[in-house]
């Protein structure tokens, strides 16, 4: 079963503060990944090289580029002669967070292992990003703060290989949990559940991602790892509220009586 986003995916704009360094296609990528984690650029949407290279103002070799690198990434895949924005299909839910246990456990033992004192410093400045981070209307900064600061450690682990299992994962799992929460709300987006929940589950988020951080820190290795399968399950455990939410007008419906 597809997940499918209830909002117009033809009517988009990626915003950019200037022009893209017209040589670097890493750069164009980063503009377009965060456009489709964003869910600016909807499941399923046909990428137009020439639409995107306008707005982006550079040629379409960067566009190019960035797509075959979302591509590597899984977030956007070829059919024929077409890129499409990947779409998101139920049925690979469980093995996309066994997948994201697997590599995030991985991912924070090297890390622990290998970081070095520029890599603290990078975690660090992201786990505070996330921490002022505080508009309860604004989920989408919060989640952009949250990816950065798991792709601050992940960076920390300096295993390419590893940091490639870990980001695709992590990727997917944020954009699912994206979709996921817009569809409960355009307004309140991330915000399905009352701002007293809300504050209780960042509370945790922040004490857990400054738990991480000391074990990574203290080269702590097996704290380090029992930690990122704790972050794992409280990441998974949000999700799950929402994809198995039962509407309240339904909840307290007394089935044993027949319908008028």
């Amino acid at each position: 079963m597809h997940l499918a986003v209830n909002i117009d995916s033809k009517r988009f704009r990626i915003k950019m503060n200037k022009s893209v360094d017209e040589r670097d296609g890493q750069k164009v990528a980063r503009k377009i990944r965060e456009a489709i984690l964003r869910l600016e650029l909807r499941p399923g949407l046909t990428l137009d090289e020439a639409d995107l290279a306008e707005q982006m103002n550079v040629s379409r070799t960067p566009v190019r580029e960035a797509i075959i690198q979302l591509i590597s990434d899984g977030l956007v895949h070829r059919h024929g002669r077409k890129a499409i924005v990947a779409t998101m299909d139920f049925d690979e839910v469980p093995k996309l967070y066994d997948a994201l246990l697997v590599s995030s456990r991985l991912i924070h033992r090297l890390a622990a292992e290998h970081r070095t004192d520029e890599d603290l410093a990078a975690i660090h400045k992201t786990m505070l990003a996330f921490e002022r981070s505080k508009d309860v209307s604004n989920g989408v900064e919060r989640s952009e703060a949250n990816l950065q600061f798991h792709l601050a450690i992940s960076r920390a682990a300096h295993n390419r290989y590893f940091s490639t299992f870990y980001d695709n994962a992590l990727l997917g799992t944020i954009r699912l949990a994206r979709a996921c929460f817009a569809q409960i709300s355009t307004v309140e987006y991330l915000n399905p559940t009352t701002k007293e929940e809300l504050a209780t589950h960042l509370a945790e988020t922040e004490r857990q991602h400054r738990a991480l951080y000391a074990a990574i820190d203290a080269c702590d290795v097996e704290l380090a790892d029992k930690l990122a399968v704790d972050h794992y399950v409280l990441t998974r455990n949000r999700v799950e509220k929402v994809l198995f939410r039962v509407d309240p007008a339904v909840e307290n419906m007394d089935l044993s009586k027949e319908l008028p």
